[in-house]
Parts: C-alpha cells; structure tokens; sequence
C-alpha cells in the first residue's frame, strides 16, 4: 500500500494558488476576528480595573477584595459588572451610593 497525501502540492508538484488564496483568507478572517475580541476585552476591562481602584481607595480595602465588592454588588443586583463599574467611573458620587459595604 501507498501512502496517501491531502497536500495540494504533491498532486500537481506546485502549490494550487486558489488553495492558498482560500488559506490565506481564512488566517485573516480568524485573526480579525481575535482582534475584535481583544479589542472588546481591552475596552470592556478598563473600567473595571479603574472601578475597583476607587473601591479599593474608597474603603481602605485591597484590590482583590474591591474586586469582590463589585462582583457580589453585580450578582445581588443582577446587573452587569462592566455598567456598574463604567458607572462608578464616570460618575463616582451615583457609585458611592449604589455600591456599599
């Protein structure tokens, strides 16, 4: 028995460029789409790191606690942590009384 290839380039002894066209457009697609995704994650994160500084200044508290703060805040009120912490961030003074200890 013979082995086979799936290799464009052992059937034809040069590389099929439509082949490598589609390849090449499918690396773009996927790494657009990861770029969206990150650029999403940079955007939403911000806040929240800049949230959870104000916690943690706020109530003398660490990073990670103020972290906690937030996120139980979000769970018990069902609202998403990225609003609350955009929130708390542009306008501290409507945080200071919807997030408490």
């Amino acid at each position: 028995m013979s082995e086979t290839t799936l290799s464009p380039a052992a059937s034809s002894g040069s590389p099929d460029s439509a082949d490598e066209l589609v390849a090449m457009r499918n690396r773009v697609r996927f790494y657009r789409t990861r770029s969206e995704q990150l650029q999403y994650a940079l955007d939403h994160r911000l806040p929240i790191e800049q949230a959870k500084g104000i916690l943690a200044e706020r109530y003398q508290i660490d990073i990670g606690a103020a972290f906690e703060l937030l996120r139980s805040f979000c769970r018990n009120n069902n609202m998403k942590i990225h609003d609350v912490a955009r929130t708390l961030v542009e306008q501290p003074s409507e945080g200071e009384r919807r997030i408490s200890c």
